[in-house]
């Protein structure tokens, strides 16, 4: 795991040192263990490593072929490459390092950008071939690493984080409006745009081509397949059973420790289980207890888990304290990003690395096997089952309730408009993930961005990825489109950026090409029925781990709703207060007042959506900080629409 950057100027100067290095100083907590550079005219390379796989000078990046005519810098893990070496080996190829990365190197002369198809992992590369002047960027097919990019004429630069783009002075660093807008909906900046204009993240499963003064981009994988006829029960967990043990075991291939985070649920038990089993010696595991409501605290579960598996356990036990060091939290995310338990994983991923380098998790289960019931059920419809349409009104009337005690909407406004949206399956699918409601966002808005609420909602990411797939297994259509949005924009996203800057590698064995292929294969009806999902899952782990197998899903939350209305009650009317959100002119000062004052009132719990203004008001405060310091004011017109 590392950090990657560059600048390529076809026709242009040549890339200037001092560029690749400020690049690199951005990228420090990604590879903390040493730093490379390569340049060559109008091409710049730059690496920093956390060495994983051969930790010898042989493994340092940016890495060539033997006659230096191929340059690779690459962020992420290859499963499973010992035959692809083997063959490479075969065709007369000397590597001089034990890394997977080589790998990539001498599969490029074989087979050029063919090589996509043949590597499974987690990856972001940038590959310089110095012959055609070429330079091809590729992302992994699930977006478990990130790769941005930004052009500026005909000038491109890329990076793992948007943080070593803003240290190139001459990039934009204007904040888009509508990004601002779909963060507030989604929690996060979703699909292939960031917070700044001009800069975009590459898709997953996708590529890059720079060659000829001339950009084109494309997809190697089209996405998993669809569903086939069922298999039998017993068949079927037999089957997700011996994926998951091949792929735990080909993620803990390293040459450093290696744990797993452990939180007693289905997910993350049952890859502790296959690797407490396929390491043989002691294995260390990491769980989070909070200081709160029991409901969130999990570990009981967890150390009972570990007991049973004989592991090394540790527990991190947090409480609200955990939040007060949100601004400093925040500025390792260049963008905004509400997704709450990213709180208790920032905390859990430094405790973690005083004892491995690397830790498997449970991440991508609930996206591939139907985790979340209330979401990837069909809940209305004539293919929902009775009791499936019930707990969907029920659930739409429980949200208008909330929506109008809390952003202003009437019960009856919040009720009609999300009825109408039941007959809707892009626009449900949609409204069951997002943090707000269009009626609530045009009331949030201030009154001229209010148009945004509703062009932002028909440009929403999830409702284009719902209906870019089809078929009549509405389970897996819905699973289909988190594989492409909330996976990538929320969970991965949460894991990369909170590794990372702890200088710990995350791997997740759940999101292995062959298991997820596999799982997406599966008919919906093996996945969620009756409002319990993850029914392969449970039935694998049934005969081995009887208890957990019969646990209701949790969820990995931290006691946000209580916190915010006890011991950081404080916290939350200073930065929402009324004249800070009136100085920054994005939203109404009432309305965020009424929402504040609902949820210390106890009238519904609306943590979600006060977290992601709170996020908001910090970040741009932290960006207002950093531009005055530069001696550059950061008018309205920064924040464009």
């Amino acid at each position: 795991m590392c950090g990657i950057a560059g600048i390529l100027r076809p026709g242009g100067a040549p890339v200037e040192a001092g560029d690749l290095r400020a690049m690199g100083r951005a990228l420090a907590h990604r590879g903390p263990d040493d730093e490379g550079f390569h340049r060559e005219g109008n091409l710049g390379l730059a690496h920093r490593r956390l060495a994983i796989l051969d930790l010898s000078p042989a493994g340092r990046q940016p890495m060539s072929n033997e006659d230096g005519t191929v340059w690779l810098a690459y962020n992420g893990q290859l499963y499973g490459f010992e035959p692809l070496r083997r063959r490479l080996e075969g065709l007369g190829h000397r590597f001089r390092s034990h890394t997977d990365t080589e790998v990539i190197v001498h599969l490029y002369e074989e087979d050029g950008d063919g090589l996509l198809a043949s590597i499974d992992g987690m990856f972001a590369f940038a590959l310089w071939d110095a012959r055609r002047r070429r330079l091809l960027l590729a992302r992994d097919r699930l977006g478990i690493k990130p790769l941005f990019y930004a052009r500026r004429g005909g000038d491109l630069a890329f990076a793992s984080e948007l943080k070593a783009l803003m240290a190139l002075p001459w990039l934009p660093r204007e904040v888009s409006t509508p990004a601002l807008v779909h963060y507030l909906y989604q929690s996060s900046v979703p699909g292939d745009v960031s917070v700044f204009e001009g800069v975009r993240k590459l898709s997953p499963g996708g590529y890059l081509v720079a060659e000829d003064g001339a950009i084109r981009t494309g997809r190697y994988w089209p996405g998993p397949p669809d569903p086939e006829r069922p298999e039998s029960p017993g068949a079927a967990a037999e089957g997700f059973r011996a994926r998951l043990e091949a792929a735990v075991r080909s993620h803990l291939v390293a040459d450093v420790p290696v744990g797993t985070f452990l939180s007693g649920g289905l997910d993350s038990t049952a890859v502790t289980w296959h690797a407490r089993r396929a390491v043989g010696g002691p294995l260390h595991t990491f769980s989070v207890r909070f200081d709160g409501p029991p409901a969130y605290d999990e570990g009981a579960a967890a150390l009972e888990v570990a007991r049973a598996l004989g592991t090394t356990h540790h527990e991190l036990r947090l409480g609200p304290d955990a939040v007060r060091d949100l601004p400093r939290m925040l500025s390792g995310n260049d963008e905004p990003f509400a997704i709450s338990s990213a709180i208790a994983l920032h905390h859990l991923a430094r405790f973690a690395r005083e004892h491995v380098k690397v830790v498997l998790t449970g991440d991508g289960a609930d996206e591939i096997l139907g985790g979340y019931p209330w979401r990837h059920e069909p809940d209305w419809g004539r293919r929902a089952r009775p009791g499936s349409a019930l707990r969907g009104l029920a659930l739409t009337v429980v949200r208008s309730l909330r929506g109008s005690a809390g952003t202003g909407p009437g019960l009856a406004e919040q009720l009609a408009a999300r009825l109408g949206r039941l007959g809707r399956p892009d626009e449900r699918y949609a409204e069951i993930v997002c943090a707000f409601t269009p009626e609530e966002m045009e009331r949030l808005l201030a009154p001229d961005l209010a148009p945004l609420a509703r062009a932002v909602w028909e440009d929403s990411a999830l409702r284009r990825a719902y209906r870019a797939e089809g078929g009549t297994d509405e389970v897996n259509r819905r699973l289909r489109a988190d594989l492409r949005t909330t996976l990538v924009d929320e969970m991965l996203m949460k894991v990369d950026r909170t590794t990372m800057a702890a200088g710990l590698e995350a791997r997740v064995p759940f999101l292995d090409r062959d298991l997820v292929e596999w799982a997406m294969a599966l008919p919906g009806v093996e996945k969620v029925r009756r409002g319990v999902g993850k029914i392969v899952l449970r039935r694998a782990l049934q005969p081995v781990l009887p208890k957990v197998a019969g646990r209701r899903k949790h969820g990995f939350n931290i006691p946000l709703g209580a916190w915010l209305r006890g011991p950081l009650r404080a916290l939350l009317r200073d930065v929402l207060a009324p004249e800070a959100v009136r100085r920054r002119g994005l939203l109404r000062a009432g309305v965020v007042e009424r929402l504040v004052a609902a949820h210390l009132g106890g009238r519904g719990d609306h943590s979600r959506k006060l977290f992601s203004l709170m996020v908001l008001e910090l970040w741009l405060a932290e960006r207002q900080q950093a531009t005055d310091s530069a001696a550059a004011p950061l008018p309205p017109a920064a924040v464009r629409a």
